[in-house]
């Protein structure tokens, strides 16, 4: 038995939509109803009406249409600078239409504060302002190559994902060692793993710690045994490791920092509290920082002292 057809259904095709014509100014009812009433008025005046009063009339309708023009002109005036408005604001969109990830951002910004707007309650919108502004002001310092964490170890994935960009082929980092405990927590220790792994990929990898001079006094050839491990096991790693006393830093306070170099790509500030706990990470992609990142790195470099040349000469003296 022969298999029925399916049942299709068709659309029609939709036909073109034919929009009005726009009919000429000169052809309508308003036109020339008021051409028709002004050219018998003045015809009357013409015929009836003595000569200084032919003139006076003329002279009011030519008054009259110059204000009307200039009137006109004005009209334009502010409807072009609302225009030139509208098109300013309607150029961001534009511009962020490329970007899709940006735009979708832009769109759900965009919708959640129209629906904002429709809230009436004068508290929550005296609170949603507050908030906006810092929000604002947070996507203000982005577009300026900035980001900051505060209170939080979140910095340490984008820190990772900077160190293993592809094109990444140096990193120099300052680290300013208050305790024994820097670094030493379960976050820090994988940041370090994955140091030494770079490093055995061929990554130049350099790093200046600033010691406390409680973790390597002047009569000390070496470091305090307290922090020395972990210097060690960064030489042995493969990273250059130099060190400096807080306190040979003195005359130039503005060399005590704690930051890295990503290469020619961005730099990283760290903040961190007397016990060693980050209290902010500011990521900076601006060239401006980088240069003087890269002019700080060069002076403390001064008066550091290679970790390695420190074990030489402890061998050489026993």
């Amino acid at each position: 038995m022969p298999g029925r057809l399916p049942c299709c259904t068709f659309r029609s095709m939709p036909q073109p939509r034919h929009e009005p014509r726009t009919r000429s100014v000169i052809l309508s009812f308003k036109f020339v109803g008021i051409a028709l009433v002004g050219s018998l008025t003045m015809a009357l005046v013409s015929t009836f009406a003595p000569l200084p009063a032919q003139i006076a009339v003329l002279g009011a309708c030519v008054s009259v249409l110059a204000g009307l023009f200039v009137a006109y002109v004005e009209q334009e005036d502010v409807r072009e600078r609302r225009r030139a408005e509208l098109l300013e604001k309607l150029r961001i969109p534009l511009a962020l239409a490329p970007e899709h990830d940006l735009f979708d951002q832009y769109s759900a910004f965009a919708e959640a504060l129209a629906e904002l707007a429709r809230q009436a309650d004068p508290v929550l919108r005296q609170f949603a302002l507050l908030k906006l502004a810092s929000i604002t002001e947070q996507v203000q310092s982005m577009a300026r190559g900035t980001v900051v964490f505060a209170s939080t170890e979140t910095w340490r994935t984008v820190y990772e994902q900077l160190l293993e960009s592809p094109g990444l082929d140096s990193y120099r980092s300052v680290a300013w060692v208050k305790t024994r405990d820097y670094w030493q927590d379960p976050p820090g220790r994988q940041s370090m793993r994955l140091n030494f792994e770079l490093a055995r990929r061929g990554m130049r990898i350099e790093r200046i710690v600033i010691l406390r001079d409680h973790l390597w006094t002047k009569l000390d050839p070496l470091p305090s045994p307290d922090i020395r491990p972990w210097l060690e096991e960064q030489h042995n790693q493969g990273i250059w490791v130099s060190v400096v006393r807080e306190s040979e830093l003195a005359s130039e306070p503005d060399l005590l920092t704690d930051f890295g170099i990503y290469d020619d790509r961005a730099i990283g500030v760290q903040e961190l509290d007397e016990q060693s706990r980050t209290m902010r990470f500011i990521l900076c992609f601006d060239r401006p920082s980088l240069k003087l990142a890269r002019d700080r790195w060069a002076r403390i470099a001064l008066y550091a002292t290679s970790y390695s040349d420190l074990l030489d000469r402890d061998q050489a003296g026993q």
